[in-house]
């Protein structure tokens, strides 16, 4: 089509350059009766740019050769050819691959039906996904409407952006855009999906699937350098908040936008920059570039855009985050090889990348291996819950030069807020091999004392003491009556400088503040030239002992990097406030000058236990938050739907939403209704119809720990459609739910006769023992396609052990064999008398 038009623009040109021939002296004659011919303008524009292809291939070539000629004249090792060549070929096939992929983006845009029939695997979202929507009507809208977008972001930039640029640093003075261009080409809505569920009804909430491959060319000059991009890409997912809703127009109070997780971007550079364009050097440059537009526009960082006065922006941009992802990497097998060598099969060096929104974790290196241990804990906070997803991607490094990937996957977080708590082998995709272990549990936030005993409680259980126990969220607002840079030291010496004295002599403040609780560090943007900023920004710290820690809050000039004034807060006199929080503001030490913050405290509260392997599961109604439900009474069992946990960790509700809850005591004594207990006795030998345990039950009084040795089991029966299964023991102290009460054992693979021979030990006195019960039960290992399909329960056999009716518990004891009954629920345990 293109090749058409410009033919035809170039025939209908030709044709008015005869007429016009004609009428000036018939028919081609010249005045004086010479018939010559009449040149038109696109033949001489042709022969202009024949000619400039003809001198470009030229001088191409002549410094080809010209720089053949040097490398031998100055005897250039053969070396220098050969990185030369590599550099070449690395670049020409990068550059391939870019413009295909820019070309199949352009080609989606003119016509996407051919695109998309050639690019089966590169579909939109709204083929994969039912419930998101086509927007080709927004597209249109898009389309017209792209010109005067183009037009509205030059004056930005020009207005805004380059002054504040210009002003940033000295050596940026001459800063300024030589051009600003986005194109023709604009972005395209791949697909739209809008919140139902799990939303305030004063608010709608909405995914935009934005893919952008323009043909955009904006450039900077500084002094006599010049320098661009060209053929941005962008590809993400765009949520869009309306919020709040009012009842008067513009009906919508406001609206933020951002991205979910770190969006894809690709682009070229130019002029100076094109120096960049190497390996490593260009990674890098992207990694700098992502990570600035991850501060600007990905979570927890939002863009508001208030749409009626009196609308409080920083709670638009920052709101309160709804809890804590924490993430137990522990390990990973089955890697792929990466690095290769002649006398060796070959390993790799891998280490794993978490991303949750704009923040990012990476774990240790473990050299020379594919099955590395990790174990290593990260906290993670969580500022959406639909729709945001955890990005695993596992590496293999190579110093010196790009690690080479091992796989990726993705976890959604709002599944894990569903079940509470996840154990689960992920497969690595995009890889041949390879699995990753995760477990991950989710923390909640409340403003009680009493969550703050109980996450400290099992923080001393698990022996983490390094894990977070609160949410420290720090909105700084602005400062008022700043000193001079120098005044707070003459002010502590007691001599008082008048501002109006000493701003003669300097100029004014670029004043910023800098938090800090223990070696976490957030600062401000800075103001420039004023005594009275304002930042309204927000930021998040995790607290690990709320009793001691202190948040430390710093304002500096950075100018001069001297401090203006400064103020420690103590966590601990947040306990004592209604609802945790305060709003004020802080009177810095030395100075008269104050800083308003806003300071919320939030305890992390586990409702699932993240030591049990959720083996109970009760069914909630389907709300991002609230009160524990009470368990119902037991019923028929439904068929589960899946999940993506590794074991039986699910049960059905009527809207098919899970969650694991931590198991309470009192409310199941008065929720749960109770079933007459069968006391199966223990036998001398073992029953040939029945299943079993043999066990062993003896506390010792040197180590003072209750030793259990699980001998072997008989005659356990497979699930339906099941000859063989792959046993193991699971053991609670009771009514301990949390790590140091729970022990297993080894799991047999394909045997319903399996021996284990295995002591499990818990760390309890006698008379304390004499109190409690064992809660022994036999589970099928079930792998994560099983879990998946949902086709058993993976229980076995249980039964309860009331080690007050044990004889003899502080001697060695015979093996006894106890007969195990059927999973009927938690309300229903065998017990041994």
């Amino acid at each position: 089509m293109a090749d058409s038009a410009e033919s035809g623009a170039e025939g209908a040109a030709s044709s008015a350059g005869d007429t016009a021939g004609s009428a000036a002296g018939g028919d081609g004659q010249a005045p004086g009766g010479g018939a010559q011919p009449s040149p038109t303008v696109p033949s001489r524009l042709k022969v202009n740019e024949d000619l400039l292809v003809l001198i470009k291939k030229y001088a191409i070539q002549l410094g080809i050769l010209v720089v053949v000629w040097l490398v031998g004249y100055w005897a250039f090792s053969v070396s220098w050819i050969m990185l030369g060549l590599f550099v070449w070929m690395w670049r020409e096939k990068k550059q391939k691959a870019k413009e295909f992929k820019i070309k199949t983006a352009r080609n989606a845009a003119q016509n996407e039906q051919a695109t998309v029939l050639a690019r089966l695997e590169d579909l939109p979202s709204w083929v994969y996904f039912p419930d998101v929507e086509r927007a080709e009507w927004l597209n249109k809208i898009l389309a017209q409407l792209w010109p005067y977008v183009g037009r509205y972001v030059e004056d930005i930039l020009r207005s805004s952006v380059e002054p504040v640029v210009k002003d940033s640093h000295e050596m940026l003075k001459s800063f300024q855009f030589s051009n600003i261009m986005l194109g023709d080409m604009p972005p395209r809505v791949g697909g739209i999906q809008v919140y139902t569920e799990h939303v305030h009804r004063n608010e709608i909430i909405l995914d935009m699937e934005i893919m952008y491959a323009g043909d955009c060319d904006i450039q900077i000059r500084m002094k006599r350098f010049l320098a661009g991009i060209q053929d941005l890409q962008i590809h993400g997912t765009l949520r869009v908040v309306m919020k709040p809703l009012v009842k008067f127009s513009p009906l919508i109070g406001g609206i933020t936008v951002f991205f979910l997780n770190r969006p894809e971007i690709d682009f070229n550079l130019t002029n100076l920059a094109d120096v960049f364009d190497f390996p490593g050097l260009s990674s890098l440059l992207k990694g700098i570039v992502a990570d600035q537009v991850s501060n600007f526009m990905v979570l927890p960082n939002r863009y508001p855009m208030p749409l009626i006065p009196d609308l409080e922006v920083a709670k638009l941009k920052y709101p309160m985050p709804v809890g804590v992802l924490r993430i137990h990497l522990k390990e990973a097998k089955e890697l792929m090889r990466a690095d290769v060598g002649f006398m060796k099969k070959g390993k790799s060096d891998p280490y794993c990348t978490l991303q949750v929104g704009a923040q990012s974790f990476k774990s240790k290196t473990i050299e020379n291996t594919l099955e590395p241990r990790w174990n290593e804990y990260y906290e993670a906070v969580v500022d959406q819950l639909e729709g945001q997803t955890m990005q695993v991607n596992m590496f293999d490094e190579d110093p010196g030069s790009k690690d080479d990937p091992l796989g990726n996957a993705a976890v959604s977080i709002s599944e894990v807020v569903k079940m509470g708590f996840s154990d689960v082998w992920l497969p690595l995709e995009d890889a041949t091999t390879g699995q990753v272990h995760l477990r991950m549990s989710w923390l909640s936030l409340s403003s009680q004392m009493e969550a703050l005993d109980k996450m400290e409680k099992v923080k001393r259980i698990a022996d983490a003491d390094a894990l977070s126990s609160a949410l420290l969220v720090v909105r700084v607002d602005s400062a008022k009556n700043l000193p001079m840079p120098g005044m707070l030291k003459n002010t502590r010496q007691g001599r008082s400088i008048p501002r109006m004295t000493v701003k003669k002599s300097g100029s004014d403040p670029n004043p910023y503040v800098e938090l800090s609780v223990a070696q976490k560090h957030w600062k401000t943007k800075p103001q420039y030239n004023t005594y009275e900023p304002v930042w309204e920004e927000a930021f998040n710290f995790l607290i690990q002992n709320p009793l001691h820690q202190e948040l430390l809050a710093e304002v500096k000039d950075e100018k001069t990097k001297k401090t203006l004034g400064k103020k420690v807060i103590s966590v601990k006199s947040l306990l004592t406030l209604d609802k945790m929080s305060t709003k004020r503001p802080f009177r810095l030490d030395g100075t008269s000058a104050e800083l308003h913050m806003e300071l919320i405290l939030r305890i992390l509260s586990s409702e699932a236990d993240e030591s049990d392997d959720l083996d109970e599961i009760e069914p909630i109604s389907p709300t991002a938050s609230g009160p524990p439900t009470p368990a119902a009474p037991p019923t028929e069992p439904a068929q589960p739907s899946p999940t993506s946990s590794a074991e039986d960790r699910q049960a059905n509700n009527s809207n098919g939403s899970v969650v694991r809850r931590r198991n309470n005591a009192a409310n199941a004594s008065t929720t749960t209704p109770t079933r007459p207990k069968s006391e199966p006795a223990a036998v001398d030998g073992p029953n040939p119809y029945a299943s079993q345990v043999q066990l062993s039950l003896h506390h010792s009084a040197d180590t003072d720990k209750l030793l259990v040795t699980v001998h072997k089991a008989t005659n356990l029966m497979p699930q339906a459609n099941q000859k063989m299964c792959d046993p193991y023991v699971r053991i609670y102290l009771q009514p301990d739910k949390n790590r140091s009460g729970r022990k297993k054992t080894s799991v047999v693979k394909d045997n319903v006769n399996p021996a284990w021979d295995e002591t499990l030990e818990f760390p309890v006195t006698l008379a304390e023992a004499k109190q409690r019960s064992l809660d022994i039960v036999i589970k099928n290992k079930r792998s994560l396609f099983e879990t998946i399909r949902g086709n058993s329960t993976g229980t076995l056999g249980r039964v309860e052990v009331d080690l007050s009716k044990v004889d003899n518990l502080a001697t060695q004891n015979n093996p006894i064999w106890i007969e195990l009954k059927p999973d009927l629920g938690s309300a229903s345990r065998s017990s041994l008398i």
